[in-house]
């Protein structure tokens, strides 16, 4: 049986990441992640990156340890949480992996998060995404 697992981390974008760098992130994490079942989003604002991971336990942690953390063009990995769920926060969202990009995606994510608050995650991750809400487009 597979473990639903939960990975949320914080990062800074390193000092020669590019915004070409960034777009090429958003495409090339919203693809694999898609691909291998993975949901939850990414964003990047004021030089931070915001993730939030959700699916198989072996799945997660391999990319966590394989390519996040070894990923030069961020450093400073703050871990918010890395633990087993029971239900997934953004598979009622949307059933793929969504980089955000806009400022009105943003808006979603946090309107959806107030409306479904679940669990404690669902609140913590509301909080999380405050200093986000002055959004670039």
């Amino acid at each position: 049986m597979k473990r639903l697992y939960t990975i949320c981390y914080v990062s800074k974008a390193s000092e020669n990441t590019t915004n070409d760098d960034i777009k090429d992130i958003f495409k090339v994490t919203e693809k694999a992640n898609n691909a291998t079942g993975i949901s939850g989003i990414l964003l990047h604002s004021f030089d931070n990156f915001f993730q939030v991971l959700e699916g198989e336990k072996r799945v997660l942690e391999q990319l966590y340890e394989d390519k996040i953390k070894r990923d030069t063009r961020h450093s400073n990995i703050y871990e918010v949480f890395n633990r087993d769920m029971e239900t997934p926060i953004f598979s009622t969202y949307l059933s793929q992996f969504l980089t955000i990009t806009t400022s009105i995606q943003l808006d979603d994510i946090r309107k959806y998060l107030n409306a479904n608050r679940t669990n404690s995650i669902s609140e913590k991750l509301s909080r999380l995404l405050k200093p986000f809400m002055i959004f670039d487009e």
